[in-house]
């Protein structure tokens, strides 16, 4: 494992954003960059790392000469923390596997599209199997202002969801399959599900963070487990 040193202590605050994502926007798998900033830089990364879709990790530390030293990893180099983290890193992991579904489908590579799709479909599944059957369960959210519930908008939409992508799957099976009749069916379940997520990690995932946090230290490590072997499927 490769490691970028940087000294950013001269930078100016206004800058520092910029000067971070330069420093990180090309940095590959399995590199670390070791940033040193004069000023707590947590703030700045926070902000970048949504800029950035939540890819980074980091680290902080105080020198002896009072800096604040940060080493930055990709997220997909570190485990995930919590089990907010573990969801979002599986949201990014189907939305990789739905690509290439849309990529293949449309260079008419019918039959390995079809298997990613049979295989996004099981994820799928394991992944509602932990937003349905275990988080929704255990934490219950209040009607809003509107007397809409988020978490049983959020299962509506997830059936609507999974259940696209069931009819999608079996229609690479047709006989008369092809890229001009399954094409338009990804182009619309890919719109509905960038709406679906954003809705979800700003609406949902703040009440679960909010009452995972909450709970004792040995329930959380016993959910996080849970919740790691269920989307893996060993569990």
């Amino acid at each position: 494992m490769s490691d970028h040193y940087c000294d950013l202590t001269q930078t100016a605050a206004s800058h520092l954003q910029t000067a971070v994502f330069y420093e990180i926007k090309d940095m590959p798998r399995g590199e670390i960059a070791s940033i040193l900033f004069s000023e707590d830089p947590a703030i700045v990364l926070h902000s970048l790392n949504l800029q950035l879709r939540n890819n980074l990790r980091w680290d902080i530390s105080r020198t002896a000469a009072g800096h604040w030293l940060t080493v930055i990893h990709r997220a997909e180099d570190v485990p995930p923390t919590d089990v907010l983290d573990a969801l979002k890193r599986d949201h990014k992991r189907l939305d990789a596997m739905f690509s290439q579904v849309i990529h293949l489908t449309d260079q008419n590579h019918l039959v390995q599209a079809h298997a990613i799709m049979r295989a996004f479909v099981e994820g799928l599944q394991r992944h509602l199997a932990v937003e349905h059957g275990i988080l929704a369960k255990a934490i219950r959210t209040q009607p809003n202002a509107l007397g809409q519930d988020p978490t049983a908008a959020m299962m509506q939409e997830h059936n609507e969801i999974l259940n696209q992508s069931i009819m999608i799957e079996s229609s690479f099976e047709e006989d008369d399959a092809s890229s001009s009749s399954i094409s338009p069916l990804l182009a619309i379940l890919a719109g509905y599900l960038s709406k679906h997520e954003y809705r979800e990690e700003s609406t949902v995932f703040p009440i679960w963070t909010g009452a995972i946090n909450q709970a004792p230290a040995d329930a959380r490590a016993a959910l996080f487990a849970q919740v790691l072997a269920t989307l893996d499927g060993t569990l």
